[in-house]
């Protein structure tokens, strides 16, 4: 891997300042000189969070006024009614094949996920899928069309005004360093073609999920820690346009827009869908405190409502997300993934970023806006079938050890797939992990089939094995997926799992457990 992916992998207040919650942004003020605006990620992959309710009550607390979700979340969608928050809705990655199918299954998701909730609860943009050209290859052909089936669904519904996007992460470049060198991934110009023509057509920008921790985590004898957290620093000079880089943020920024240059496109807007620093992990992983985080997210804020710009493109202004809202106890992988958060659970502060104002009026009485468009019921679609028979699985007696089938839990809206911030890889080589967000009955049953029927070995996540910990049942059942995956070739419906797996480029290995 040469330099430049090392550095770039580990990959809006108009005006004024308002943090995203992934949950969405109030305003795309892409035009130079108004400044940037900084967003906030709200997750959802913790059994201890607070309820939605109380989440819209924190955030009227603060100065976080632009959220974005990973998906419509019925009750997240109905607390955030009237409160002011804007809102950037994801759509599951899972949901990719029938919306690029089928009009009218993206006709009747607007429809029934968006044009329900507004204008009472406000929506700004639409976020397809997560990382789809890296973590979910097979389904690249679709993204576009599902982004375009999607924008028409708004039009035909008079709501274009909410942007179409899709983020990303780093590891769609071939080549990040210099930043001039910027270029995306041969084996997605196509793809990455017809998405820049639709963003440019649409007026939207391109979300790309920027993280300067894991370049320095990765490989800090070559990445200077204080270049990373905006920190005094030598800097970095770009050998073929003699433009100096003072932090890694300004130099990742660079290499996308380079990217896009060498297609033709010099206006697209970046927004920075993710991007944060761990306050907490394991104790093997470097440069985790909560010092660092509040360094990295302070400088960041600074940055963002500076309207400096980069080195390339000087006074233009980005808008950036601070991964995450909340430390998510679920989220599987190393210590540090569970602790992005700027809150605890219990709404405490993780470390004073001076966002707390404590001024803010609580939520309007007034009943959730009631749309004049009638929506259609939920439409429930049965999942898209690979080309090939996948497994079949009917849940086996569970061998001695194994998870037991636990009884179906009342889930009515599943939560997408969604694995950010990990973002290490290999290229060439692909892993199948369990999809976050998946209903534990669903993925124990398929974690009693791996281990079982499909004759995995998973001896490493007993009691006493190198992947034992965490003990969770999405953990364990990574562990297998990938284990049965490995063993049978590799190929995509050997990842199936019905539906409660995901096939990603990025190594799941984590402390003293090895994915092979």
């Amino acid at each position: 891997m040469d330099k430049a992916m090392r550095t770039s992998m580990h990959g809006r207040s108009c005006l004024k300042l308002a943090i995203f919650v992934v949950l969405g942004c109030s305003c795309f003020s892409f035009a130079v000189g108004t400044g940037g605006t900084v967003g906030v990620n709200y997750g959802t992959l913790g059994n201890n969070l607070p309820s939605s309710a109380q989440v819209a009550q924190l955030l009227l607390s603060t100065s976080l006024r632009n959220v974005k979700i990973y998906n419509a979340d019925k009750a997240i969608m109905e607390a955030f009614a009237n409160t002011n928050i804007k809102l950037v809705v994801g759509i599951g990655t899972e949901s990719i094949p029938l919306l690029a199918s089928s009009s009218t299954a993206a006709q009747a998701w607007v429809q029934s996920n968006i044009a329900a909730y507004v204008p009472g609860t406000q929506i700004t943009a639409l976020a397809v899928g997560n990382e789809v050209f890296t973590t979910s290859p097979q389904m690249a052909s679709q993204l576009v069309p599902a982004m375009v089936n999607i924008h028409t669904a708004l039009v035909n519904l008079k709501l274009d005004y909410i942007k179409v996007s899709t983020p990303h992460n780093l590891q769609v470049l071939q080549k990040s360093f210099p930043p001039s060198s910027g270029a995306f991934r041969a084996n997605i110009t196509n793809e990455v073609k017809s998405l820049l023509a639709f963003l440019s057509a649409t007026s939207s920008p391109i979300m790309v999920n920027f993280y300067p921790y894991f370049a320095y985590r990765d490989d800090p004898k070559n990445v200077s820690l204080n270049y990373s957290l905006f920190q005094p620093n030598t800097g970095v000079t770009d050998v073929n346009t003699g433009l100096h880089y003072n932090n890694m943020l300004d130099a990742q920024l660079d290499s996308v827009y380079s990217a896009m240059e060498r297609f033709g496109y010099h206006n697209i807007p970046v927004l920075i869908s993710e991007t944060g620093w761990p306050s907490s992990g394991d104790p093997t992983e470097i440069a985790v405190s909560a010092t660092n985080a509040q360094i990295y997210n302070q400088n960041l804020i600074k940055y963002v409502t500076s309207n400096k710009g980069t080195p390339l493109r000087p006074s233009t202004s980005v808008d950036a997300y601070i991964f995450a809202l909340f430390n998510e106890n679920m989220k599987p992988g190393p210590g540090s993934e569970r602790f992005f958060g700027l809150f605890n659970p219990d709404k405490s502060i993780v470390y004073n970023l001076g966002i707390v104002t404590n001024t803010y009026p609580p939520i309007s009485a007034t009943p959730p806006y009631t749309s004049p468009i009638s929506p259609t019921p939920p439409v429930v679609y049965p999942p898209p079938q690979p080309s090939l028979p996948p497994p079949v699985y009917s849940p086996p007696v569970p061998p001695a050890n194994i998870y037991p089938t636990p009884p179906t839990p009342p889930v009515l809206t599943p939560s997408p797939p969604y694995y950010a911030p990990v973002q290490s890889g290999n290229p060439g080589k692909t892993w199948c992990v369990a999809k976050p967000g998946s209903g534990e009955s669903e993925v124990a049953n398929a974690l009693n089939f791996a281990c079982g029927e499909g004759g995995a070995d998973c001896g490493e996540i007993q009691a006493g094995g190198a992947c034992y910990s965490p003990n969770t049942v999405l953990s364990h059942a990574s562990f297998a997926f990938n284990t049965y995956y490995q063993k049978m070739g590799r190929n995509y419906w050997n990842c199936y799992f019905g539906g409660t797996s995901v096939i990603t480029i990025t190594d799941p290995s984590y402390s003293g457990c090895r994915f092979h």
